[in-house]
């Protein structure tokens, strides 16, 4: 009975790590998309205290145009490499920028105090954006609930920089909290599709979480911006 006991365990083991496997393949496979740099030729990547050290330069001279630094998350998380990254990215000649996570079950007004706090002060080259996801996030918040704070959070950000907030998000969080609510801000969309699926034009493009460059510990998301390099250049100018 016990040889019975262990082969149907061994079995289950052998079961669980095939579906490990089966669903990592699914989710790298679905968590890329490939972009024709003849059309779209400005890079990008954002990073967070998951990527792990950097080496800025060796990034740099792989041919990165920009990098967006997780700064902060609710309204008292800071993210542990926030100024190691801004302050390595600048010394690397990176044009750099700044975003906040948003917390869907915090108040947005002091969400951005909190934001506001930590990027005082840091010379960023690109605007400041929120992150709207529901990844993260409690499920069960009414839409209006949430589309509210957001709406606190940005006035007061812009009252403060004088400039105005991207937001980022996903093909859902878009549909589900920015369409109809924020369509005058800029959008840096996250798509693994062909062509982000959203009824505005795009500033920017994540088509990637699992990116790999030489001097980045870890997987590295990769971006693109909607325009060519003199586009590109004016756009930086424009700042």
């Amino acid at each position: 009975m016990k040889k019975v006991y262990k082969w149907i365990l061994l079995c289950l083991l052998l079961f669980v790590c095939a579906a490990i496997v089966i669903a990592y393949l699914l989710f790298t496979k679905t968590a890329e998309v490939v972009i024709d740099k003849t059309k779209y030729p400005v890079t990008g990547i954002d990073v967070s205290n998951h990527t792990g050290k950097i080496d800025f330069n060796q990034i740099k001279e792989q041919g990165v145009d920009f990098v967006y630094v997780k700064a902060t998350e609710g309204s008292n998380f800071t993210d542990q490499s926030f100024e190691r990254n801004y302050s390595n990215a600048k010394l690397a000649g990176i044009p750099v920028g700044a975003y906040h996570f948003f917390r869907f079950n915090k108040s947005g007004k002091d969400q951005a105090k909190h934001f506001l706090k930590h990027i005082k002060g840091k010379q960023l080259e690109l605007p400041l954006v929120l992150d709207v996801e529901d990844w993260g996030n409690p499920s069960g918040m009414k839409r209006e609930t949430v589309t509210a704070e957001l709406q606190h959070f940005i006035e007061d950000v812009e009252k403060e920089v004088k400039e105005d907030v991207m937001i980022y998000t996903n093909e859902s969080g878009y549909r589900s909290y920015i369409s109809g609510n924020f369509d005058n801000k800029s959008i840096w969309i996250c798509s693994f599709s062909n062509s982000p699926k959203i009824n505005t034009k795009w500033t920017l493009w994540q088509h990637s979480h699992i990116g790999e460059l030489n001097g980045a510990e870890g997987r590295i998301d990769l971006n693109t911006f909607n325009g060519s390099r003199v586009e590109w250049n004016t756009y930086l100018l424009s700042r």
